[in-house]
């Protein structure tokens, strides 16, 4: 097919490109099923099916100007469900590819938050939370949730002071077959917050699980969206507690497993372990990069054992993007915001899986002024004894 449109403007290695791209897409008959299943298709202008006729149509220009384009969080499922097998998402990564090296420099926030990192990852291991937001408001981002964002800085600031710090830690819990000792990769964000992170290692101790952490592992790689590789390997599997370091370590060869999934299975074979939820009911958000069928069934098993209910609403919203890196710089995205009315509707929290997810959703639930708690995982669920119930004659 060919591709003519404004082609003078761009050198012949990207209208070469954008001819490949138009002959694999060339079976698009455009029924919108890859839109219309995108965690962020309610936030999105164009679209991969738009994207897509563009291309066909030789628009060039209009295809590397597209926010869409980075507001994808390369979950994949587009390619999941064409019914014409093509890979949309790779078509999307090519396309960033391409506007990184010959495009204008999209101004939005997701753009840049890939640039911030990438720039980062590129001289150190891990990501700043403080300088990340420092450069984000330097390029004309700034934070929607000002007093999130305030409170935050200032959290981060005094954990600076020169003060000594606890080692996360925390005691064995009710675990009849002893404590198990897990590799733990925590990403870049958690060991910023100390407090969580002291909490994380705490709730896991509850389960009689230690958590063996690498002190020096390296930023999973997310952040850069494809422009620097994981900094972190392993030969061994290792547990998590971020849906997008899951999905960027299985792409580098690593093998992820959430840690949540693993303390609720260790609560279901011990006969010494009940799960304790802080609630009698949630609504549960598993972010748009999780393994979103059975992060959901991960979170109904917590729940059966913990003897709450888990409300859902259609299995869609609860994984409808929270905006991810630009979710701060955008403000609440009409998937949050839908997931916290139904949430406000239920008198119930909201528990997610990524402390990204908590933080986007707790500064739109403030953003919109509704009054939903948003709970990480741990915050949420502990282990308890179990105390059998004994029969008594009357």
């Amino acid at each position: 097919m060919a591709v003519a449109a404004d082609t003078d403007a761009y050198p012949q290695a990207v209208i070469d490109e954008f001819k490949l791209l138009a002959d694999e897409c060339s079976i698009c008959y455009q029924c919108g099923t890859c839109t219309s299943s995108c965690p962020s298709g309610r936030e999105l202008y164009r679209g991969p099916r738009r994207l897509v006729r563009l291309i066909l149509a030789g628009e060039i220009e209009a295809v590397l100007k597209s926010d869409d384009l980075w507001r994808c969080t390369e979950c994949g499922t587009c390619t999941e469900v064409c019914r014409m097998d093509i890979d949309v998402a790779a078509v999307l990564s090519r396309l960033r590819k391409i506007e990184r090296e010959h495009g204008g420099a999209i101004s939005c926030p997701e753009r840049t938050a890939a640039d911030v990192a990438a720039a980062r990852l590129r001289r150190h291991p891990r990501i700043d939370n403080m300088q990340f937001g420092v450069a984000m408001m330097a390029k004309g981002h700034f934070p929607k949730d000002k007093v999130g964002a305030a409170e935050t800085g200032i959290k981060i600031a005094k954990q600076m002071l020169p003060r000594r710090r606890k080692r996360p830690a925390g005691e064995a819990g009710p675990a009849s077959e002893g404590v198990a000792t897990l590799p733990f990769y925590a990403g870049c964000a958690l060991p910023q917050d100390h407090e969580l992170h002291a909490l994380v290692h705490e709730v896991a101790a509850g389960f009689g699980v230690r958590l063996d952490e690498a002190a020096d592992a390296g930023c999973c790689g997310h952040p850069s969206r494809g422009a620097v590789a994981s900094h972190y390997a392993s030969a061994e599997r290792v547990y998590t507690a971020c849906p997008a370091c899951d999905a960027s370590l299985e792409e580098a060869g690593v093998e992820a497993v959430p840690l949540w999934d693993a303390l609720t299975a260790r609560a279901g074979r011990s006969p010494a372990m009940a799960l304790r939820a802080a609630a009698p009911a949630f609504v549960p958000y598993v972010g748009c990069l999780a393994d979103r069928d059975a992060a959901l069934a991960a979170l109904g098993e917590a729940a059966e054992q913990a003897g709450v209910t888990m409300e859902v609403d259609y299995p869609t919203l609860h994984n409808g993007c929270c905006g991810a890196l630009g979710g701060m710089y955008r403000g609440a995205t009409k998937a949050g915001a839908r997931l916290l009315e139904f949430a406000a509707e239920k008198h119930a929290p909201v528990v997610t899986t990524c402390v990204l997810c908590r933080d986007n959703l707790h500064s739109a639930a403030r953003e919109l002024k509704i009054d939903v708690p948003v709970h990480f995982w741990p915050e949420f669920f502990r282990a308890e004894e179990h105390v059998s119930e004994e029969r008594t004659d009357d």
